[in-house]
């Protein structure tokens, strides 16, 4: 299928895993740009990234989404290397492996769900707004994107998952 997102440059973050590795699949099929995303799994980012036959077209980044100047670099790497980002997908996210109920959860496990899935959802759209007023319009004239991967969570909510929930429903 062609979506043409050829030479489009593309920001994922939580590119380590998962959905966010899927999504970088995805996207190098297309043609596309890539500046992928990792925090604690960024090892396992290059490592499968030095793999892929598309890695020329892709960069490698590090930071916590949930501290806005980390964010606010990686992504001025990403412009700079790119010379633009074009679409940017805020997908990072943590989930506490542990299920506890609300009144048993402490500050810094709901502090740490709600500053990464929605906070630094946030942040990420402001570095990615902040890299499109610095490139401009594109000169063929095509838009840019912003998606918010959310979860079921977030509308269904998820036992002894309160903050991931709420963070997700946030979105």
């Amino acid at each position: 299928m062609d979506l043409e997102l050829r030479d489009s440059v593309v920001f994922i973050t939580g590119a380590s895993g998962g959905i966010g590795r899927a999504m970088a699949e995805a996207f190098a099929g297309e043609g596309a740009k890539l500046a992928l995303h990792g925090r604690g799994k960024h090892g396992e980012l290059e490592r499968w990234l030095a793999e892929q036959p598309w890695r020329d077209r892709a960069l490698s980044l590090r930071a916590d989404v949930a501290k806005p100047s980390e964010i606010a670099a990686t992504m001025e790497k990403a412009r700079a290397h790119f010379g633009r980002v074009d679409v940017c997908i805020a997908n990072a996210g943590v989930w506490t492996p542990e299920s506890k109920p609300l009144h048993e959860a402490d500050e810094a496990r709901i502090r740490a769900t709600i500053d990464t899935n929605l906070l630094g959802s946030l942040w990420t759209a402001r570095a990615f707004m902040a890299a499109l007023a610095k490139s401009g319009p594109r000169d063929d004239g095509r838009g840019a994107s912003l998606t918010f991967i959310g979860s079921t969570a977030g509308r269904f909510g998820e036992k002894g998952q309160t903050e991931y929930s709420t963070s997700k429903a946030g979105l």
